[in-house]
């Protein structure tokens, strides 16, 4: 079983390297995506090329925002999943690049995944060092993500998460990637297509750094329930098909 790191970019000049460093000893490849950087951000990964990670970086042309930076790594690993190159069991972990998640805790992930028997796990953040306005906002987007995932969520924001390959075929299905979308996108789509999912693993949030606007906020919740309403939409189209085909008798 192979573990991937999806790392999106954006002007990190100052601490990708030392997120890169931690994950070299704990996953077989890094994915980076650069979102428009206009830093050293895409060439420092270069420093880092060769031995037995394998690193591959992919720039975007202009800054598109993070959940289109995850969408071109999502991308990139389904169709080294449809070639075969990689396997449907497979790990995906998203980490940030500013340095406040612990890369130590992928080989944590991966043993409660694997004694779990998890397709998903979002971390569940402590909240230590958050303001009271940040962790007040943070339970209203969860409770908006748990309702329309059918799901009961006690974060649903962490950008640390861990999926299996398998995952990203039919959540590409629906997943738009647009600005800040991914946080509700991503709980609301692996919960409502069956997938295993787990908001229990807490993690150790190493400082705090926040630049979501009241506008990103927005966009988040109003393409999480995009998300779902597309779901719905095509799950009674698929049921209005399967009762319409014809019962084929076995009598002679």
């Amino acid at each position: 079983m192979k573990k991937i790191a999806l790392v999106p970019v954006y002007n990190e000049e100052s601490t990708l390297l030392s997120v890169l460093d931690g994950l070299l000893s704990v996953v077989d490849g890094i994915v980076i995506v650069d979102d428009g950087s206009s830093d050293r951000s895409p060439f420092i990964p270069l420093d880092r090329a060769g031995g037995h990670v394998d690193i591959r970086v992919f720039r975007l042309p202009e800054n598109r925002g993070m959940s289109a930076a995850l969408r071109e790594g999502f991308v990139h690993l389904a169709g080294r999943l449809d070639r075969a190159e990689l396997d449907p069991d497979d790990m995906v972990f998203t980490i940030d690049a500013d340095g406040q998640h612990d890369a130590g805790e992928i080989r944590l992930l991966c043993n409660y995944m694997e004694a779990n028997r998890l397709d998903v796990v979002l971390t569940r953040r402590n909240f230590t060092l958050y303001p009271f306005h940040k962790r007040l906002g943070n339970s209203l987007m969860t409770l908006w993500g748990s309702l329309w995932s059918g799901f009961r969520y006690y974060d649903v924001e962490s950008g640390f998460r861990a999926m299996r390959l398998k995952v990203l075929p039919p959540l590409l299905d629906y997943y738009t990637g647009f600005r800040y979308s991914c946080a509700q996108e991503i709980a609301i789509l692996t919960s409502r297509l069956g997938f295993r999912v787990s908001n229990d693993f807490v993690t150790v949030i190493r400082l705090y750094r926040s630049q979501t606007r009241p506008r990103d906020v927005m966009i988040n919740a109003l393409l999480g329930f995009w998300a779902f309403t597309r779901w719905a939409f095509r799950s009674k189209v698929v049921r209005r098909e399967a009762l319409a085909r014809p019962v084929m008798s076995s009598e002679p």
